[in-house]
């Protein structure tokens, strides 16, 4: 077996840059939280700084941790853009702190719940349900589950008499497998931040379309 060394975050920031945070117990996890609900260190308050460090290295090959302080400081406003993003992290901070207040130990078992339970019970196979569902409510048509049959011809579940396909993105992306299916392909992506679902729906709506056309 291969040996690894583990150099965490706080050792970075001290061996690079000669400082040591010296944060409380957890409380660099609920400024995480609260930084990312806030968005308070976006670009829009505390500016580019992939590009903005790029440009300080190209000025000062040679410089070190102070020299990089000064340059933000002194060109781009960087004593007004961190007690901006400061303001909008803190107030997030006490909005959790709030809310904090309101968990208890009934709220923590309904959340367990919901997490090793409904969760797991939705992400394996049954999105499909919940993603034609939707679509029913969308299009205004009665949906039905597939058979085992049709599951082995890639056909999900029908909206009305029309089949459909309900794939994750990824699928689209594999060029499809090289599967045959005979039916419109709904294609889900999960949103990066949260437990919703994208629903690409151009196939299906070009199929329902032609369907309507042709009742004229």
């Amino acid at each position: 077996m291969s040996r690894t060394i583990r150099l965490s975050e706080d050792e970075r920031e001290e061996l690079v840059a000669d400082i040591d945070p010296e944060f409380p117990k957890y409380t660099t996890q609920i400024m995480n939280t609260a930084n990312q609900n806030s968005q308070g260190t976006r670009p829009a308050t505390v500016g580019q700084l992939n590009e903005i460090i790029e440009e300080y290295k190209e000025q000062y090959p040679e410089g070190d941790f102070e020299d990089w302080r000064q340059f933000y400081f002194e060109n781009y406003d960087g004593d007004k853009n961190i007690e901006e993003a400061t303001d909008k992290v803190f107030d997030m901070v006490v909005k959790m702190r709030e809310a904090a207040e309101e968990i208890d130990r009934e709220m923590v078992n309904r959340w367990v719940k919901d997490l090793v339970l409904y969760k797991t019970y939705t992400g394996l196979g049954r999105n499909e349900e919940a993603i034609l569902k939707k679509l029913s409510e969308e299009y205004d048509l009665p949906y039905e589950l597939g058979t085992a049959e049709d599951e082995s011809k890639g056909i999900d579940g029908y909206l009305g008499s029309q089949p459909v396909s309900v794939k994750p993105i990824t699928y689209k992306q594999k060029a499809r497998l090289q599967e045959d299916i005979d039916a419109p392909i709904v294609y889900y992506e999960d949103y990066s931040t949260t437990n919703a679902l994208k629903l690409h729906v151009d196939e299906l709506d070009a199929v329902l379309s032609r369907i309507a056309l042709t009742k004229r």
